[in-house]
This record gives C-alpha cells, structure tokens and sequence, in this order.
C-alpha cells in the first residue's frame, strides 16, 4: 500500500475482497494466497509510472520500489491515480510483462513479478483479475489474431464482451480454455513462484 503511513481498514478490507474474488474466478486451476500487508509512506502517482515504464525510464520505479518488493511473491502495488488531461478515465492497473522470452521471467525476478494497482480499482474487483490475466499470459482479445481467439474459447461477441480481459462494467467469467492457458502459463514460465503444483504466493 504506497503512500499510506497508517492502516486504513477500508482498504485492508478490499484487499482481502479482492483475493477472494481473484481466487473465485480462477476456479481452483491457480490458487492466490495474501503473504504479508506492507504500507510505505513513499509517493507515486500511477499514470506517470505507466509512462516511464513504457518509456524505458525504470530508475524512479526501481528505486521505490527495491525497497519493499519481495523475491518470490507475485508483488502488486497500489498507488494513487489521476485521469489525464481531457479524459473521463483514469488507469486502474498495469502489468509488466515480456512479449517473447518467458522463460526469462525467473532470471528477472522480482522486476517482472510485480503488478501496479490504484486504489479505486480495489472497488468493483475486476481490476486484479484483469491484471493476474496478463501476469499469466493473457492478452487483450483485440489484440489477438482470430485461430488464437478460437484456441482460448472466445468464439462469440457476447463471450468477448463478458471476458475479464476486455473493458467494460459487465466483465465476470474467463473462458475454460483461458484458466487452462494461465495454469500451464504459471507452471511452465512462473514456476518459481509456485509453492503447489498449481498453487502461487501473492
């Protein structure tokens, strides 16, 4: 919890929510448990730290974050968030991850184990599931060709439209097909993390 230098229950409280949740739409195939609640006092506002990371500015982020990350955990961050200059949205999460390589993800541990948060994403609980999707391999289905669509179950309109890694308020379901990829995603590219065949620390 960034920014924060005193507990707020509200939040622990939708942090736990959240869990739930997230263990609760992956359906047994991976299994999230809670580690350990860390607050810091120190400040970033997330917009800006998706810039930099995109931007290949990694030095502020490293530096507040080396401070607190913990080897061998899945590590998310929740920091505060702003909607941009002549946007209605603001962000609500993102994720580092590797376009190629994945079996590098162990060699750059913790840098690529982390997942950035808002706290206004802990509210409706779609934002950690969307974000765990990413970290175990899944893409936006607007940026899949049509066989991968096919291959991970999202065959019809109304299943993209609901799917967890699309936007949009009535997202509540992956595909069988999508649990399955994130499993064998998690054994085969994260298996550092995992302390259970099919069981990963947050």
């Amino acid at each position: 919890m960034m920014g924060k230098d005193s507990v707020d229950e509200n939040i622990t409280i939708q942090i736990g929510e959240n869990v739930e949740y997230l263990n609760q739409e992956f359906e047994g195939k991976v299994k999230f448990i809670i580690h350990e609640l860390i607050m810091d006092e120190n400040h970033a506002y997330l917009p800006d730290m998706h810039t930099d990371f995109f931007r290949r500015k990694t030095g502020m982020i490293n530096d507040l974050l080396d401070p607190v990350e913990k080897k061998g955990a899945i590590n998310i961050f929740i920091f505060e968030t702003y909607a941009q200059p002549g946007q209605q949205s603001a962000l609500m999460g993102f994720t580092p991850i590797l376009r190629a390589r994945q079996k590098s993800y162990s060699h750059n541990s913790p840098k690529f184990d982390r997942i950035f948060m808002a706290y206004p994403g802990l509210i409706d609980k779609s934002t950690l599931v969307h974000e765990m999707g990413h970290f175990l391999g899944l893409r936006h289905p607007w940026e899949m060709n049509h066989i991968d669509k096919e291959l991970l179950g999202l065959h019809t309109s109304s299943t993209k439209e609901n799917n967890h890694m699309t936007y949009g308020v009535n997202v509540d379901r992956f595909t069988a097909e999508q649990l399955e990829s994130m499993r064998d995603f998690a054994l085969r590219f994260r298996g550092y993390l995992v302390k259970e065949i099919g069981h990963i620390l947050n």
